[in-house]
Order: structure tokens, then C-alpha cells, then sequence
């Protein structure tokens, strides 16, 4: 009996927790159908709202707004820009060559050779022309007055390196240097032409006139001519004398004898 009781017991517990997981489980059950039925009510709106929206019709177009058309405010002319006077001076260009050479790092120099430190580029510069063209001639016409040698153009020496002793106002004044924007000021103006001489008019002349002043003239030679003739015969003359005194001279004898 008591085995009975005991058995019966057992499936009573075993029963009623059954019966506790069955309730668990229903209700979870219940809760996830209600939210899926939430999400389905949702999605059911969402639905039949974008279909409401294709259905109505589009909105009328907005009226087009034509921007404002500002008047253009034309701005004021700049002033020129005041350029720089050309050079007068072939010194003064050389000048501003000068200026604007190129300048070298000494510091870099250092690093290459230690405990030195050259002078610039632009020292150096100073003693050239930087620019600057001068006539030459063809090296053909050298040949023709020294043969076997062909000099140097005016080029190259006109502009080759100058000594620190020379002064620089007369550095590159030869053979005809010439610079941009200097040039106009250094070439003398050529001399201006000679004013036209009056022609003489000719006039004609009668037969009658024209014999006299042949005969004139015919005369005026003449005498001309007699009085280089009377001149050179007094000349001669003096000459003659003069040797025949040299000659007198050299014959006679020395005084005390």
C-alpha cells in the first residue's frame, strides 16, 4: 500500500509540473503572436499608405521664380601700371644686370669643403657682361690679312671676364657693345643731312654772249699760266745760285794758308 501511495504521489508532482511548463509555454506562445500580429498590423499600414500615395494625385508644380537680374556694376579701370624707365646708360643696364645675377648658397659649399667659403656667384658675375651683343666680322676676311690665324670675334671680347682693377665705368665700353633697352640712348644720333644746295639755274645766252665769256675765261687761264711759268723760272734761279755758292764754298782754301 504504502509503494501504491508512493507511486501516486509521484505522478501528481510529475503532473502538475507538467502542467506549469505546458501554462509557461502557452503564454509565451500568446506573447509572440501578439507581436507578431503588432508587426503584421504595422506592416499592413505601411502598405496601404504608400498605396494611398501612388493613388492621389501628384501636386501641382511650383511657379517658377525668375531670379533678379542685378545690373552689372562696371568696375573702375586700374590705373596703368607705372613701368620701369629703360636704362639710359649702357652702365646703368649692366647695373641691373648685375643686380638680378644669380646668388649661390655659401652654406652649401661648407658641407662639401670644410673651413672654406667661396666668394658668390654674382662677385664673379660682375666681371662679365652678362649681355650684350657687338658687331663682328666674318672670320674669312681675318684669314685674307693674317693667314694661319682666325681671331676671336668682337663678341668674345667685349664681353669676356675683366680684372678687379679695372674700373667699372670702363669695363665694357669697346668694340661696340650694344644692350636691349640701352641701345637708343647710347648710339649718337647721325648727323642730320646737309640742306639741299640751291641748283643754279642756266640761263641761255645769245651766240654773241656766250664767245665773249668763252674768250674771257680764255685770257684769265692764260695769265694764270704765265705767272706759274715767271714763278718756277725765279725758283730755278735761286736754286742755281744757292749750289753754285755750296760748290764756291768748298773749293776755296781754309783761312792761314
Amino acid at each position: 500500500m504504502a509503494t501504491k501511495r508512493k507511486t501516486k504521489a509521484k505522478r501528481r508532482t510529475k503532473v502538475k509540473r507538467q502542467t506549469k511548463v505546458i501554462g509557461q509555454t502557452k503564454k509565451d506562445l500568446e506573447s509572440k503572436i501578439a507581436q507578431l500580429e503588432a508587426k503584421l498590423s504595422k506592416l499592413s499600414s505601411e502598405v496601404s499608405g504608400k498605396a494611398e500615395a501612388q493613388k492621389a494625385p501628384p501636386p501641382p508644380p511650383k511657379p517658377e521664380v525668375k531670379p533678379e537680374v542685378k545690373p552689372e556694376i562696371k568696375a573702375s579701370p586700374k590705373p596703368a601700371e607705372e613701368k620701369a624707365a629703360p636704362p639710359a646708360t649702357l652702365a646703368q643696364a649692366l647695373e641691373n644686370l648685375w643686380q638680378n645675377y644669380p646668388m649661390s648658397n655659401t652654406h652649401d659649399f661648407k658641407t662639401k669643403v670644410t673651413g672654406f667659403s667661396p666668394n658668390p656667384n654674382r662677385y664673379f658675375g660682375r666681371r662679365i657682361a652678362p649681355e650684350g651683343t657687338a658687331p663682328s666680322q666674318d672670320w674669312n676676311l681675318q684669314k685674307a690679312v693674317v693667314t694661319g690665324y682666325t681671331a676671336c670675334s668682337n663678341q668674345y671680347f667685349a664681353t669676356r671676364a675683366r680684372m678687379a682693377s679695372h674700373p667699372a665705368d670702363k669695363n665694357f665700353n669697346g668694340y661696340g657693345l650694344q644692350i636691349e633697352g640701352a641701345i637708343a640712348q647710347t648710339q649718337s644720333a647721325p648727323p642730320p643731312p646737309p640742306p639741299p644746295q640751291p641748283q643754279v639755274q642756266q640761263t641761255t645766252a645769245s651766240a654773241g654772249g656766250s664767245k665773249s665769256s668763252r674768250q674771257a675765261e680764255l685770257e684769265a687761264y692764260e695769265k694764270d699760266y704765265m705767272a706759274r711759268l715767271e714763278n718756277q723760272a725765279q725758283e730755278q734761279a735761286k736754286a742755281q745760285a744757292a749750289t753754285a755758292e755750296a760748290a764756291a764754298k768748298k773749293g776755296a782754301l781754309p783761312k792761314g794758308s
